[in-house]
C-alpha cells in the first residue's frame, strides 16, 4: 500500500477499471477519455516558474511519472510504471490568449483543449498555462486521461502539485468492501435494470453536434449543507434534486412513462487501494423526479436510490463485484454501456471540494472549476466540485442543445427555491454536519 513517506516508485497492475477503460481509450483513439480542472490564480506566473514548481513536485511525488506499461507476456497484465524519460516540457504548455480576453475566451479555450488526446505512451497528464497581456490573474488547466484517475485519485493528484501540505488520501472513500449473496444479488438487479431506457427531454432531442460548450456557476458549501440539514439529506442529493429542478425549468419531459436517468459514479476503494491513482468506481443510475411534486418528496425519491451508497456501508461491493467477473476483452463494452444516451440521458459526478490553500509556483488559487470532459454521444455532463468554502458547477453541453448557456445558472436558482421552501433565506450559523456531509459528496 502507498504511504505518504514511502514514494512509490515500483509498477504495480492497473485496476479493472483502468484496463476497461484503456481498452475502450484504443479502441476509440479520437476519443479522449479524459478528466479536468481549471483552476484560477492571483498574480503573475511564468511557464519557467510553473516547470519548477512541477519539477519539484514529481520528484516529491513520483507517481506523477507513471504511464502505462505493457505486459511482460500475453497472458500479462498491464502496469504503471515509472517513466525515466519524464520532461516536464512535454507536460507543462503555455497558451496565450488574445489581448482583452474574457471568461467567454477562457471556456472556449478550455473545451477545445479537452477534446485533444492524451498520449498513453508518457505520464497521461498535462498542464496548460493559460494567460492574455495585461490580465493580473492566470489560469492552469491539469488535464489528465481517465484511464489513470478517478474523481477520488483527481483530487489527490491536484493536492500532490498544487497542495500546501501532505496528500493524504481522503479515509471518507474508503469502503469495507464486504461482499454477501444479498448484496451480490441486489447488484445484479440493479445491472439488469440498465436494459431499460432513460426518459429524455426536449432539448435533447435534436442530433448532437459533437462539439461542446462549458459553463460553470458557484455557491457556497456552507449553503449546500444547510439546505441538505434541512431536508435530512446529503449535499450529493441536493445536488441531484436541484438539478432536476433546473431540468425541469429548463425543458419539457419526451417520454412521459420514463424517468431521466442519470449517470452517478460510486467509489468502491477498499483500504488496501488507499493512495492508488487508479479507478475504483461504479456507476449506478438514479432516477431524477420530476413534475408537481414537493421538495420532500422530490428528496425522498432521490434518498431511496442514493441511501445504498453512504459513507459507512459496503457501498458499491456488490456492483463491483460483477464488473470484476467480467472477461477482460469485454470490459471496454460494459464502459460504453454507461455512457449509453439512450440508458444514462445525463451524467453526473460529485468530485468534493479541494482542500486549501493551493498555490500554483507561490501564487495562491482563488478559483477551481471541475470541467467536465464528454464523449461523443453525450449531451450533458454535470461535476460539482470547487475549493475550500466554494462549491463549483461545471457543466458541458453539446452545441446542438438549445438554451445550453442558461442550464448552470437555473440548478443555481433551483437550489434557492428549495431554500425558501424550508424557510431559509440566509445562510444560518455554522452547526455540525449530518454524518457523511464533512465535505461535498457521499457519492463520489
Amino acid at each position: 500500500m502507498w504511504s505518504e513517506n514511502t514514494a512509490e516508485k515500483t509498477s504495480r497492475p492497473l485496476s479493472r477499471m483502468d484496463r476497461a477503460l484503456l481498452g475502450y481509450q484504443r479502441k476509440n483513439r479520437a476519443t479522449p477519455l479524459g478528466v479536468a480542472y481549471l483552476l484560477r490564480a492571483e498574480g503573475e506566473c511564468d511557464l519557467a516558474d510553473l516547470r519548477t514548481a512541477v519539477v519539484d513536485r514529481v520528484t516529491r511525488f513520483p507517481v506523477l511519472a507513471h504511464r502505462v506499461s505493457p505486459p511482460a507476456g500475453r497472458a500479462g497484465w498491464p502496469h504503471w510504471a515509472p517513466d525515466t524519460c519524464f520532461d516536464v516540457s512535454a507536460h507543462v504548455r503555455e497558451f496565450r490568449l488574445p489581448g482583452g480576453a474574457d471568461e467567454g475566451d477562457v471556456r472556449a479555450f478550455v473545451a477545445g483543449r479537452c477534446q485533444a488526446p492524451i498520449p498513453l505512451d508518457a505520464p497521461p497528464w498535462e498542464l496548460c498555462l493559460v494567460w492574455a497581456p495585461g490580465a493580473a490573474q492566470r489560469y492552469v488547466l491539469f488535464r489528465a486521461s481517465h484511464v489513470w484517475l478517478d474523481g477520488t485519485a483527481l483530487n489527490r493528484v491536484l493536492t500532490m502539485l498544487f497542495g500546501a501540505g501532505p496528500a493524504a488520501a481522503p479515509a471518507r472513500w474508503l469502503r469495507a468492501g464486504r461482499v454477501t449473496p444479498g448484496s451480490v444479488a441486489l447488484a445484479g438487479g440493479r445491472l439488469l435494470g440498465w436494459a431499460t431506457r432513460s426518459g429524455s427531454l426536449e432539448a435533447l432531442a435534436r442530433p448532437v453536434a459533437g462539439e461542446h460548450e462549458i459553463y460553470w456557476a458557484s455557491t457556497s458549501v456552507d449553503w449546500l449543507r444547510a439546505v441538505g440539514r434541512a431536508y435530512s439529506a446529503t449535499v450529493n442529493d441536493v445536488f441531484l434534486v436541484a438539478l432536476a429542478g433546473a431540468f425541469d425549468m429548463w425543458s419539457q419531459p419526451r417520454g412521459a412513462s420514463r424517468r431521466l436517468q442519470v449517470l452517478v459514479p460510486v467509489s468502491a476503494r477498499r483500504q488496501a487501494e488507499n493512495g492508488q491513482l487508479s479507478n475504483f468506481v461504479v456507476g449506478t443510475r438514479v432516477g431524477l423526479p420530476r413534475g408537481a411534486m414537493s421538495p420532500s418528496r422530490q428528496f425522498e425519491a432521490v434518498r431511496r436510490q442514493t441511501a445504498r451508497y453512504r459513507q459507512g456501508t459496503n457501498a458499491g461491493a456488490g456492483e463491483r463485484w460483477w464488473f470484476e467477473r467480467v472477461p477482460a476483452r469485454y470490459g471496454r463494452a460494459a464502459v460504453a454501456m454507461g455512457m449509453d444516451s439512450r440508458r444514462v440521458a445525463v451524467s453526473t459526478s460529485n468530485l468534493g471540494v479541494l482542500p486549501i490553500p493551493l498555490t500554483i509556483a507561490g501564487r495562491p488559487v482563488s478559483e477551481a472549476i471541475p470541467v467536465p470532459v464528454p464523449v461523443p454521444g453525450q449531451r450533458i455532463f454535470a461535476i460539482l466540485g470547487g475549493l475550500g468554502p466554494v462549491a463549483c458547477l461545471g457543466v458541458a453541453i453539446d452545441r446542438g442543445v438549445p438554451r445550453r448557456a442558461t442550464l448552470a445558472n437555473l440548478w443555481l436558482a433551483e437550489l434557492d427555491r428549495l431554500a425558501r421552501a424550508v424557510g431559509l433565506t440566509a445562510l444560518p450559523p455554522r452547526a455540525p454536519a449530518l454524518p457523511g456531509t464533512a465535505t461535498a459528496a457521499q457519492v463520489a
